[in-house]
């Protein structure tokens, strides 16, 4: 493979050390932050109500 992508591979990971025992690549912190932004993004979006106003006699009928 030759490329951008065969030459980003081949580089050394870089390391955020934030405690003797915490030690974390940039790549996998880069991750975990976009899984929690796009968790937090899906639970803060409503779900969409409905059109019909099936609520008013409570068993959901149209």
């Amino acid at each position: 493979m030759t490329g951008f992508f065969s030459e980003f591979m081949n580089l050394n990971a870089v390391y955020l050390k934030a405690n003797s025992w915490l030690s974390i690549s940039v790549s996998n912190l880069v991750v975990i932050i976009s899984m929690l932004v796009i968790f937090f993004i899906a639970i803060s979006i409503p779900f969409p109500k409905d059109q019909h106003e099936s609520s008013k006699n409570g068993r959901g009928q149209k």
